[in-house]
C-alpha cells in the first residue's frame, strides 16, 4: 500500500509513505507549524497493490484524522 499526500490546488504530489501513520505525521507537523489552515488544500489517498486508489480524507477531515492519530503528542521540532 502506498499513501499519497496531494496538494489539490497545484495538483502536485507532496509525499508518499508506506504507512498511514507516517503520512499523518507529516500532516500534523504542518498543522503544528502553520496552523489548521495548512490542510485546506491537502488530500490523502491510498493505492493498493492492484493500483486501486481510495480517498482517505482531505481538508479539515484530514486535519482531524491526524490529530486523532496522535492525540496528546506533539511532533513539531
Amino acid at each position: 500500500m502506498v499513501y499519497a499526500l496531494w496538494d489539490t490546488q497545484s495538483i502536485n504530489l507532496v509525499a508518499t509513505y508506506d504507512s498511514l501513520r507516517d503520512a499523518l505525521a507529516l500532516v500534523l507537523r504542518g498543522i503544528e507549524r502553520n496552523g489548521p489552515q495548512d490542510t485546506e488544500t491537502l488530500a490523502l489517498d491510498v493505492e493498493d497493490e492492484n493500483g486501486n486508489v481510495t480517498p482517505i480524507a482531505h481538508g479539515r477531515a484530514l486535519a482531524e484524522l491526524a490529530r486523532r492519530e496522535f492525540q496528546g503528542v506533539s511532533l513539531a521540532g
